[in-house]
């Protein structure tokens, strides 16, 4: 299942009772397989998460707790937007998954593009228009895509 693939991918064994225990001769490998436990808990699918093994890519959580339960529920309606198209265009404009779970706004990919992805979350989060937003991922991804050319 999926505990014995993160245990091959990360080259640990993870023992889980009450708690989930992560044991590697591989720093790297534990943190790893740390991270992709933390990323399916946020509601990331397994494969989704397993990205996390590739060390381009990293695992951001953006907090909503500071937001009343209410507000909370609202912030979360904002960043997934209608019929889920606001979560939908952040992925798309950067390569990212997006998960809206519980009290967190969770974005994994390669460093530079969930960096884009928190910017974009966080504007709607700070009550941006959504068509403001979207106008701002597509500034920026176009700008990226010219540096790597």
């Amino acid at each position: 299942g999926i505990k014995k693939r993160i245990e091959k991918i990360t080259d640990t064994e993870i023992t889980i009772d009450d708690d989930a225990k992560i044991e590697g001769e591989d720093s790297v490998g534990v943190m790893t397989a740390k991270n992709i436990i933390t990323a399916i808990g946020r509601g990331f699918a397994p494969d989704d998460a397993m990205k996390l093994s590739d060390s381009e890519n990293v695992l951001d959580i953006i907090s909503l707790k500071d937001f009343s339960p209410k507000k909370r529920l609202l912030q979360k309606a904002r960043v997934i937007g209608t019929k889920g198209r606001a979560r939908k265009l952040i992925e798309q404009f950067t390569g990212c998954d997006v998960s809206v779970y519980g009290d967190t706004v969770s974005i994994i990919g390669g460093w530079e593009s969930v960096n884009l992805a928190k910017q974009a979350v966080e504007q709607l989060l700070t009550g941006r228009s959504h068509a403001a937003v979207y106008k701002f991922l597509e500034k920026e991804s176009s700008k990226s895509k010219n540096i790597s050319l």
